[in-house]
């Protein structure tokens, strides 16, 4: 497959600083697990599909040596001091990624839902109209929380203003960001030195960089991409919100299962994680939990009241009122009522058979 990027190295920032202190948790914020895979794991994930030629993930102090024992080497870590806001945030990024990338992607380390095919869309559009920068925006309903995006008459973004400095003009604005932003890498570093500290709170707003490009390259050098799904930029700030995402994308996985031929009988009490796998013509019936690594052949029956871990399961095997932890069942296997497999046991008709 051709890469992407091909003549254009894009390098990404993710902005994960933030406290999480609604979280009530000693672990870091973008460590909590969504369908089975960090948040962060989630961005990474999203944009590792652009192939981009540096990641750099900006972290607090005491989230950082956490946070790169769990993500390894394959990203650059930087550190923010203080809390800032997010323009002072991607600042810190600059002395690793200046001249090493010709535009940046910019995103939130709490919002796991983004989609690479929306981000190739942003970077695409922001390529297409050789804008300074390009926005993901989305309409939210209450906007509650959000920058407002604002426009001219004719429809051209001129501002991204923050709910807190918003007019109540402004705030009644239901198009808002989502604080994904692409930007051309050689005017925005230099830009950030320009940003000025909000009188309202004291921070620095990578948003106001918006005003900046246009302020410089006149309209038409801000663009934004309206995004179909507002579920994208859903941010997590706390387990209530967490809760909502997971289900958001429980939804997702089990609809994509559905629509490759699988029969999912009840949605609203069948759990999957991300990276599980299920057959053509298996079913999965109420109670079934598919977690971590699970491999599902076809033609099976799992469930009712069933938990996989880590687990493969062959062809139309039938697994019932079952949990089973890192074992391999065998084809046409009848596992269960009330089996639990375990460790490294390869199941068999003859154990484990009702």
């Amino acid at each position: 497959m051709v890469p992407f990027f091909t003549t254009v190295r894009l390098g990404v920032v993710i902005l994960a600083a933030g406290e999480g202190t609604r979280m009530r948790s000693a672990l870091p914020k973008v460590l909590h697990t969504l369908c089975g895979r960090p948040l962060l794991g989630h961005i990474l994930t999203a944009v590792g599909a652009l192939q981009p030629a540096m990641s750099t993930i900006v972290l607090a102090a005491d989230a950082l040596d956490t946070v790169r024992a769990h993500f390894g080497d394959a990203y650059r870590y930087v550190v923010q001091s203080e809390r800032l806001g997010t323009g002072h945030a991607t600042l810190q990024a600059r002395p690793i990624m200046n001249n090493q990338c010709d535009e940046v992607l910019v995103l939130v380390g709490d919002a796991p839902l983004i989609r690479s095919d929306t981000l190739q869309r942003l970077v695409a559009l922001r390529r297409e109209r050789h804008a300074l920068v390009a926005l993901l925006s989305f309409t939210a309903d209450p906007p509650t929380g959000y920058g407002r995006i604002i426009r001219d008459p004719e429809g051209n973004v001129t501002a991204i203003v923050e709910e807190r400095d918003a007019t109540d003009a402004q705030r009644a604005v239901t198009e808002v960001n989502s604080g994904i932003l692409c930007f051309d890498a050689a005017w925005m570093w230099p830009a950030l030195d320009r940003i000025q500290r909000s009188p309202v709170k004291g921070e620095y707003y990578l948003t106001d960089l918006v005003a900046l490009a246009i302020a410089d390259h006149g309209v038409g050098a801000a663009q934004a991409l309206l995004s179909a799904d507002p579920t994208e930029a859903l941010g997590i700030n706390d387990r209530v919100q967490l809760a909502h995402a997971e289900h958001v994308l429980r939804m997702r996985l089990l609809d994509a299962l559905m629509r490759n031929g699988v029969t999912i009988v009840d949605p609203a009490a069948t759990y999957v994680d991300v990276d599980v796998v299920v057959g053509q013509d298996t079913t999965l019936l109420p109670g079934t939990l598919l977690r971590g690594a699970t491999r599902v052949g076809a033609r099976c029956v799992i469930g009712p009241h069933t938990s996989l871990i880590d687990t493969i399961v062959a062809d139309n095997a039938h697994v019932r009122y079952t949990l089973a932890e890192g074992v391999v069942i065998p084809a046409h296997a009848v596992i269960g009522p009330f089996a639990h497999l375990r460790g490294a046991q390869r199941a068999t008709d003859e154990v484990y058979q009702a």
